[in-house]
């Protein structure tokens, strides 16, 4: 049987050198490569064409998951699993809009990343019991902020729009037109009564959907 190809992303090195040596312990994987940033990933990644990428959410030159919005238009059957070292329920939230397929909190057990990597293989997803209550906590808080007003398409938009993100840029990773994404910026604006790009970006802020810069 041929084994799943997999390659980390991963900055700290004894992280990195641990989890070289879990993977290669493992029978039916197969760590083809392993970085350190989303610029080496995005290379490698192309290069090798692999099953699985296991990702670090901090790197030094930017969050794991833009290289998910990278990459993912163009390696639609590519699975992710994302590391965290933070209790952030935001990123967990913006793993599940984004498709991730796995989510594992650094504390947790190796047998746990284990069954993650085997659940996702399978075609499963995988979020460990720590980020899964992280994203009920975080879901009830936009409840309680009222964020629930706004559709889970207009939370992202809104999400992309305070990054800075331009909106061809933002459709092609939704898989939408722009004319669409337009559409929804322009109700969520309506919603909020929000019209102010400053403002806006203030909102989110607030909101926890992104971090201050």
């Amino acid at each position: 049987m041929t084994p799943a190809r997999l390659v980390l992303v991963e900055d700290h090195a004894m992280m990195r050198q641990m989890l070289r040596a879990f993977i290669g312990e493992q029978s039916g994987l197969q760590l083809v490569a392993d970085c350190t940033s989303i610029g080496e990933g995005a290379e490698i990644i192309k290069r090798e064409d692999p099953d699985l990428v296991i990702l670090d959410c901090r790197l030094p030159d930017g969050s794991g998951l833009d290289l998910v919005r990278q990459l993912k238009p163009e390696t639609p059957r590519l699975k992710w699993l994302v590391l965290s070292g933070t209790e952030n329920g935001r990123l967990v939230n913006e793993s599940v809009t984004l498709g991730v397929q796995g989510f594992v909190h650094k504390s947790t057990e190796l047998n746990t990343l284990s069954t993650a990597i085997s659940s996702i293989l399978s075609g499963a997803h995988y979020y460990c019991s720590k980020s899964s209550q992280l994203l009920v906590d975080t879901l009830l808080a936009e409840r309680q902020l009222g964020l629930l007003g706004l559709t889970g398409r207009e939370i992202e938009i809104l999400r992309s729009f305070a990054r800075g993100q331009n909106l061809k840029t933002t459709a092609a990773q939704l898989g939408i037109s722009v004319k669409t994404a337009q559409n929804h910026l322009t109700s969520l604006k309506d919603k909020l009564g929000l019209y102010e790009p400053a403002e806006l970006v203030h909102y989110a802020i607030q909101r926890g959907l992104v971090g201050p810069n």
